[in-house]
């Protein structure tokens, strides 16, 4: 039980060591905005997650990683709640973050998750040899942390394509302001075009309001004649009876 429980907290207490690893895809918070963050982080790690998220973060792991799931599992059957709580919550913040990742940059996503994957198997690999050093298993380790630089060298190199790409466009919008008066006539033009368009639509819509108050007024109009012709007929054919 004390190799179970000292082999999970080596996980998690790596996988803190991975997160503080910068991205450089993410521009550095302000002071401000670290503190709120830092604060919000803290509240998240001693929330206890409900049966519903705790059971998908084992899914994600019994996915992604069997081995770590089922030590996790080991734990909450053993009784130590504290430590299967901090498992699950790392887990499933985990999961949360790859699945934002996933709706923004579905191609990124693939590399991160592959990277988390490694990452994982590194952690476990490392703690499983702190408690019990084998020379086949530190081989494997050395072929994951190969793989994982490798994939790290390839999310590196998509972000700085990603920045000269929006640095090109940057660029561009640049090279359209070094003239400053065209740039402002065009600008008017745009904004005279733009208000002649609504004022064009706004007098549409208009005359299709009177047209239809036109004819709805006729409608009544001719209605109202022909209710007093019929009462005119009808007073008529009554003076008419001996």
């Amino acid at each position: 039980m004390n190799r179970l429980f000292l082999c999970v907290c080596l996980v998690i207490t790596l996988a803190g060591v991975g997160r503080g690893q910068s991205d450089p895809s993410k521009p550095k918070a302000k002071v401000g905005r670290t503190a709120r963050a830092k604060s919000s982080v803290a509240k998240q790690r001693t929330r206890r997650l409900n049966k519903r998220e705790a059971k998908q973060s084992l899914a994600f792991a019994r996915t992604h990683h069997p081995e770590l799931a089922k030590l996790i599992s080991r734990l909450k059957n053993a009784g130590n709640r504290p430590a299967y709580d901090k498992a699950v919550l790392e887990l499933f913040r985990t999961a949360e973050r790859l699945e934002r990742a996933k709706v923004a940059n579905p191609k990124r996503y693939e590399l991160m998750l592959e990277l988390w994957k490694l990452e994982s198997q590194a952690r476990l690999m490392v703690a499983q040899q702190a408690m019990k050093p084998d020379d086949d298993r530190d081989a494997r380790l050395k072929r994951t942390l190969r793989r994982r630089a490798e994939l790290r060298r390839e999310m590196l190199a998509a972000d700085i394509k990603r920045s000269r790409e929006r640095i090109g466009r940057i660029e561009t919008q640049l090279k359209t302001l070094e003239n400053l008066d065209a740039a402002a006539d065009r600008e008017l033009r745009r904004l005279q075009r733009a208000a002649k368009m609504t004022v064009s639509r706004s007098k549409g819509r208009s005359g299709k309001r009177d047209r239809k108050a036109v004819s709805a007024e006729a409608g009544r109009r001719t209605g109202k004649q022909g209710k007093q012709a019929v009462k005119k007929t009808v007073r008529t054919k009554d003076k008419s009876k001996p």
